[in-house]
Order: structure tokens, then C-alpha cells, then sequence
């Protein structure tokens, strides 16, 4: 049995559509809309009679073909002669098939021959419509066949076959797969939908956030997530929301993980894969540790987006709502999470397997004669000879078997020769950076404490020899500067100078 239905419109105008601005993972993301929409219409049905209460969509990509089957409710009979007309906006338009056109312009832009087998719940009858694009344009149709055939009531699903490939077939199946993925995101993690590729279900990971300290103060460890619930008016007096989350990151990404997922409906739109969304006044400059560190997911209301799904429309307005929600973000000084962002170092665990190496390769930079010419200064006059005194900021040295290796180093600081042993240690308990202990006026001992907060926050920079090579004179100087002022009789000051300063590193 046969009936028709209509294709309205000028068939020569189908043929553009093959070449509209578009990409794969969009093109297939609108069959799965489709079927999203159908489950979702119909859900008080269809949740306990399919497996696992979900909507199963299965995409198959060869050379020859691409298929996308679904058991969804299937195309109802007082929906099918609207289901082929293009823009035949849906008796309802809230969902995710809102502008019905999405099925229509994605075959043939992937195709030019494709069929759909469709049979809803509760109907007894198989429909099959085919489009043969060259067939409707030369023979300039405006009407279709449908193939009627009996079927079981209970069967409900909806098969989308193309054939007759276009050069826009997907190319490469690992980078679709990360995006269908990535838009799909909402109904994946709540469990309403089941993705197929070539048969491999599709899982969406969930990225780690950042849990660390405040890098200003050393707190305790913070989830730095941060829940958004936003909104701005809009120009016709309605109003703009937002809301989802921005978090950090526990490993920094340069263009995969970091950046913005923007929702609408539930899906993201225009934000996939590594295609994420990254204005500079959420996510700072490009390139920078903010840039690499901020992430989050924005369900948007209140802006309309292109009937490809694959960006918002009003751009001058969207780019003005993220600068009130980013100044909104910066406003909560009690959680400065683009601070946070920019200015926090990870610190690398050190393995003991690697402290060996990790000191042998510090005490080469400090086993060598130093020199250092100063200006005289001239202590003041004390009522008695002063003395160099024993200085230790701690109660005492280091045990011997946190010591991972020593080296002797001689300082000469104005004609005065000090000699002085550095042990670098391994000690958790050691926040500092060194302390200082006299053996006699020429002998002095520094431990240099490899786990403290210096070596932890400058870890990744320790890894390059030009830097390496400036913090480690830094910690020579600091000692070459405290002898100096020991020499002069102000040993005091010195210590306390000391003590600030092993407090304050790594708070600042």
C-alpha cells in the first residue's frame, strides 16, 4: 500500500543544502536530537518498556552508508506528512527537534539517496519513505511515495539509512565520537540516553577538579567548583540565566579539557570536543595558567541559536552577558577562583627513588668556590668584642637518615674564607627552605630542606637548567648574605630575618 506526502518547497533548493557551513558530528548530533525529543515526549511509555529506561541510538559509518536507528516512540501518523516538509516546525517546539529541519537538511547534506523505516508505539503499520535527490530535482517533485506495511503494535523505533555518499561523509571516526560524546554530555550522565558508534557504546568521562590550597595562604585543601546561578535582563524586559558550574582543572590542558561546555536544552551548542568555549574574561589570555586551568559546563536560557544547532545567535548580547557573569564570578572575594587559576602551582610529588638524583644534580650547582665582592659596612661600636653566634632555626640538625647527600662549598666574602657543607635533606615535617649552623667561625652547616614549599612550588621550573640555576643562587645568596652580617656581628638580625622568611615562603 502507498500514500504521499509532501516535500514543499522548490526542489532545486534542496541541492544548496549540500552546501550550507556545517560538520559531521553537528549533522548526526540532529538525528539524535530527534530521537532524544521522541523518548523525552513520550517518556512515561517508553521508560519502562526499553532497557535500562533509556533511548538507544545506534550510528554505523562504512564507506558505502551511514545508518542511525533509535527506539524511541517512533514518527507518529498525525506527524508523519508534517516529518519531510522542510521547516514544518513541530506541533511542539520545545524541544530539541525545534525548527524541523534538522533530519531533512543533514541527509542531504551526508547524501544523495537516504530512506527512513519508521513504526510508532501503539500503530500497526511499517512506513518506508525514500529520497532520491537526483530524482526530485530533475523530475522537480514536491510529493513522495510512502511504502505501508503491517507490523506488531508493540514495535516502536525509527531507522535513518543515507547511501550515495557525499564528500562529507565523517573522516575520521575517533574525532566524531569525541564530539557526539562531548555534546551529548547532560543525557549521558543522567542516564537517558544510551550512544552507539560502530557498535562502541560512548561514555562520557568526567574531568577532575582541582582540590589544593589557597595559593595565598597555604589553607586546607579547597574542591575549587564553583555552582553558577546567574541572570541579566534583556533588552525587551525578559531576562538572561544561567547556570551549571566553573571549576579548575586538576591537571592543566592547553586546548582538550579547558574551556567551556555551553548548554541549551540539555545539549551543548556549538561548544564540543576540543572546540570548547574560552572568552577571555572567563578564561583569561590565551596560553596563560588560568587559561589552561579554568573548565565548566553553562546551560543557557534566553538566546535563540542557528537552526544548525552549532552557535548562539545575538552575539554582541551573549558577549555581554559572559562579562557580567564574569565580573559576577570576581565579585565573591571569599572564593577567588580565577586567582586560584593564574597564580597556583601543583606541587610534584617526589618519589624517595628520585630524591638521590634530585640532590645530586642541586649540590653540582653549589660545590664550587664562590666569590663575592661587597661594600664595607661598618657595624656599630659594641661594648664588647662581638662573636659569630651558633645559629639554627630549628632544634637541630636534620637525622641522619633523612640526609640524602652533602657537598662542601667555600664562600669568600671580602677576603673572609667560609666553608661551609650543605645537606640536603628529606624531611616533611621542614616547611623552610635552610637553616644555618656554625661548627666554628670558618665552619658552617646549611641543611636545604628538598621537600619544603620552595622546592614544591617552584618544581616544574627545577626541571630547566637556566632556572634551576637562578633558584639555587638565590639560596646561596641568603646564606653568603647571613654570614656576612655574622662577620659584622649581627647575628641576630640575621636569624630573625631568617625565621620571617622561612615563615612567609610559599604564604605570598
Amino acid at each position: 500500500m502507498k500514500e504521499t506526502v509532501s516535500i514543499a518547497t522548490k526542489p532545486l533548493v534542496y541541492q544548496t543544502f549540500r552546501y550550507i557551513n556545517n560538520k559531521a558530528h553537528y549533522a548526526l548530533a540532529e538525528y539524535v536530537d530527534n530521537s532524544i525529543a521522541s523518548f523525552q515526549k513520550h517518556i512515561d511509555i517508553l521508560k519502562p518498556i526499553n532497557p535500562n529506561g533509556k533511548v538507544t541510538v545506534k550510528i554505523e559509518i562504512s564507506d558505502d552508508f551511514i545508518r542511525i536507528s533509535d527506539n524511541a516512540f517512533g514518527i507518529e501518523k498525525e506527524c508523519y506528512s508534517r516529518a519531510f516538509e522542510l521547516a514544518a516546525i513541530p506541533l511542539d517546539a520545545k524541544g530539541l527537534n525545534e525548527f524541523g529541519m534538522g533530519m531533512k537538511v543533514s541527509s542531504i547534506w551526508f547524501s544523495n539517496y537516504w530512506t527512513v523505516v519508521s513504526t510508532a508505539y501503539g500503530e500497526n503499520v511499517k512506513k518506508t519513505f525514500a529520497f532520491d535527490l537526483e530524482d526530485v530535482v530533475n523530475g522537480e517533485k514536491t510529493m513522495v511515495d510512502v511504502d505501508e506495511e503491517p507490523c506488531d503494535e508493540s514495535e516502536h523505533y525509527t531507522i535513518v539509512t543515507l547511501k550515495k555518499l557525499s564528500a562529507n561523509r565523517p573522516k575520521q571516526l575517533a574525532t566524531l565520537k569525541k564530539h557526539l560524546t562531548s555534546i551529548y554530555t547532560s543525557f549521558l550522565r543522567e542516564g537517558i540516553l544510551d550512544l552507539y558508534i560502530n557498535n562502541e557504546p560512548q561514555k562520557f568521562q568526567e574531568l577532575k577538579v582541582l582540590k589544593a590550597p589557597y595559593y595565598r595562604n597555604g589553607s586546607d585543601n579547597i574542591c575549587w567548583k564553583k555552582e553558577i546561578g546567574f541572570e541579566a535582563p534583556k533588552p525587551n524586559g525578559d531576562v538572561y540565566r544561567v547556570k551549571g558550574f566553573v571549576a579548575l582543572l586538576e591537571t592543566m590542558s592547553t586546548s582538550e579539557n579547558n574551556g567551556f561546555l555551553l548548554f541549551r536544552r540539555g545539549r551543548t551548542i556549538g561548544t564540543s570536543g576540543e572546540d570548547k568555549y574560552r572568552p577571555k574574561a572567563l578564561c583569561g589570555d590565551v596560553g596563560s595558567p588560568r587559561y589552561k586551568r579554568v573548565f565548566g559546563e553553562l546551560e543557557i536560557e534566553g538566546f535563540d541559536v542557528s537552526f544548525t544547532k552549532n552557535s548562539f545567535n545575538e552575539d554582541d548580547q551573549f558577549q555581554e552577558f559572559i562579562n557580567c557573569l564574569a565580573d559576577d564570578l570576581k565579585r565573591d572575594k571569599n572564593f577567588d577562583i580565577f586567582g586560584q587559576a593564574q597564580y597556583y602551582t601543583k606541587p610534584v610529588e617526589i618519589s624517595k627513588k628520585s630524591l638521590p638524583t634530585i640532590s645530586k644534580s642541586l649540590s653540582e650547582k653549589v660545590n664550587q668556590h664562590i666569590e663575592i665582592t661587597t661594600t664595607p659596612i661598618v657595624p656599630p661600636v659594641p661594648s664588647a668584642p662581638a662573636k659569630p653566634q651558633q645559629i639554627n632555626i630549628f632544634t637541630g640538625l636534620a637525622e641522619e637518615n633523612k640526609v640524602i647527600t652533602n657537598t662542601n662549598a667555600t664562600i669568600t666574602i671580602d677576603g673572609l674564607h667560609f666553608n661551609l657543607r650543605f645537606q640536603f635533606i628529606d624531611d616533611d615535617k621542614q616547611q623552610g627552605l635552610y637553616s644555618l649552623k656554625m661548627e666554628d667561625e670558618q665552619h658552617y652547616v646549611s641543611d636545604i630542606y628538598i621537600n619544603g614549599q620552595y622546592f614544591k612550588r617552584f618544581s616544574e621550573l627545577l626541571n630547566n637548567e637556566e632556572w634551576k640555576n637562578s633558584l639555587l643562587n638565590i639560596v646561596q645568596t641568603l646564606i653568603a648574605a647571613e654570614l656576612k652580617m655574622n662577620s659584622n656581628g649581627n647575628a641576630t638580625q640575621a636569624k630573625a630575618f631568617r625565621d620571617l622568611f622561612n615563615n612567609f615562603l610559599g604564604k605570598i
